[in-house]
């Protein structure tokens, strides 16, 4: 019993208002910069990380990252500070992401950056070595990568150039063309110039996942994405066509890609939360050789509300650090009329 007073008066003489607020500011900063997505990424499905790519793919689908420029947002230390949150974002999600699928291709689907068809060469340099640090892990993986209107153009008053497009090719890929990977292909439509002859040349090919550069009949901006697999048929005009809105479904959606002659949509969520949408997440697609797919949503945790943590946290520390300040010059005060 007296060693429990003892202990007891030892711990309170330890625990002070500081010391607290500084376990407090910790315990937020680790919630919010590491726990978090540690604790969503045990809420994904199971994704096979044991397979053999003759036999069964796994492609990840990242979608409107729009890294954030410069040019339009506030100066410092409000724009750098929003830049390298933004970023973590993306960085601790994507890691996560990528060493839960372990995918064989990650296929981004436009709008890599914010300001992309407007930068500097200074700032288009910097975007780059940005866009490569937070998806570092795309070197160990195939990659393909569509532009989007940000990146070289193309939507109201904002024109696509040559020079834009060529940018964005020095530093990326080209923004058309054809990747085959085992038994997919993976084709790059320009839709400005898409027709049906132009398919059906393609009619040969393998099990086709169609990735356009603008809203269309195959993939858009808008984060959609047609997969067809297409044999010659003569006609063209009836193929059998679904949407799969992926906003409320948490598990795998299964689609036969195996068909003749089909069209299924699939959407993915933009993985960025300064896109301002309530739900972000990673698409995940499993593709068996048999034409058998798999498509699911690796949803991500919400940002707002945890900088809007920070800022309750913040409050709460100043108002408990004020009242350790009171307390104790009140205290003082009184040890010094005492003494007197």
């Amino acid at each position: 019993m007296v060693s429990w007073v003892i202990l007891s008066r030892r711990l309170r003489n330890k625990i002070t208002i500081s010391r607290v607020v500084i376990l407090l500011l910790l315990g937020t900063v680790f919630f919010n910069e590491f726990l978090v997505y540690s604790l969503q990424a045990l809420r994904w499905i199971k994704v096979p990380t044991i397979r053999n790519k003759e036999e069964e793919l796994v492609i990840l689908f990242v979608a409107d990252p729009q890294l954030i420029g410069i040019q339009d947002e506030m100066g410092f230390p409000v724009g750098p500070i929003a830049r390298w949150d933004s970023d973590r974002y993306l960085r601790n999600s994507f890691s996560r992401a990528y060493q839960h699928t372990q995918p064989d291709v990650v296929v981004f689907l436009g709008d890599l950056l914010d300001e992309g068809s407007k930068a500097t060469k200074e700032e288009y340099l910097s975007y780059v070595d940005r866009f490569n640090s937070i998806f570092y892990e795309t070197k160990f993986s195939k990659k393909v990568i569509i532009p989007g209107d940000n990146d070289i153009g193309g939507e109201g008053a904002d024109l696509r150039t040559p020079f834009k497009v060529a940018r964005f090719e020095k530093h990326f890929e080209p923004i058309e063309g054809i990747v085959n990977y085992f038994f997919i292909d993976l084709i790059k439509v320009n839709i400005f110039f898409v027709c049906v002859r132009i398919i059906q040349e393609m009619l040969t090919l393998k099990k086709v996942i169609f990735i356009a550069i603008k809203s269309s009949l195959f993939c858009s901006n808008n984060n959609n994405i047609k997969l067809l697999n297409m044999q010659y048929n003569s006609d063209l005009n009836h193929w059998p066509y679904k949407a799969k809105d992926m906003k409320n479904i948490h598990g795998f959606v299964e689609m036969d890609i195996s068909k003749t002659v089909s069209l299924d949509e699939i959407m993915v969520p933009t993985c960025s939360y300064r896109m301002g949408v309530p739900h972000m997440g990673y698409g995940v697609a499993i593709i068996n050789k048999s034409g058998l797919m798999k498509y699911a949503v690796l949803w991500l945790p919400s940002r707002y509300p945890l900088l809007y943590v920070y800022i309750v946290v913040l409050i709460l520390a100043v108002i408990l650090l004020c009242v350790e300040f009171i307390f104790s010059s009140i205290g003082g005060q009184t040890h010094k009329r005492g003494y007197r």
